[in-house]
């Protein structure tokens, strides 16, 4: 009699002791999920916040001087750093070094503002290309065009 009561005791201390591991852990994991998703919808709102586009027409790219011109529109909520050090041209894979680029205005763009990128004429040789332009949160919008 006495020696039931005790298994049962002893039973029912366990049984407390596996339900306190399981929702411990159950605790854990259901925290690393939920700072995943706050990590994740940080990012995505980043990433809406900060967006730009290349509005040329493809079939018909302005030249100034001897430059071509791309223009970027930043469709975004936030203004991003428009600079050689900090935004990558890419003309059909090959990037143009820094030196070469001259942006206009240079420092910042603002939201809804339109920013000019001058590429030496000497990196395009006529014919069908593509530009790929990088800025400094990683998002990268590309152009085909034509050069007559």
């Amino acid at each position: 009699m006495a020696s039931s009561v005790v298994s049962e005791l002893v039973l029912f201390i366990v049984s407390l002791l596996v339900a306190g591991m399981v929702a411990g852990g159950l605790y854990v994991v259901t925290q690393d999920i939920s700072g995943g998703i706050l990590t994740k919808g940080q990012d995505v709102a980043e990433s809406l916040r900060t967006n730009f586009e290349i509005i040329n027409d493809p079939e018909n790219i302005p030249v100034s001087g001897s430059s071509y011109v791309f223009y970027i529109r930043n469709i975004g909520k936030d203004s991003f750093s428009f600079d050689p050090n900090s935004v990558v041209v890419m003309i059909d894979g090959s990037m143009i070094p820094p030196a070469n680029l001259t942006f206009e205005p240079s420092g910042a763009l603002a939201p809804y503002e339109v920013g000019k990128i001058y590429v030496p004429t000497a990196f395009i040789s006529s014919g069908y290309h593509k530009i790929t332009v990088v800025i400094e949160t990683g998002k990268r919008k590309s152009l085909v065009f034509e050069v007559g």
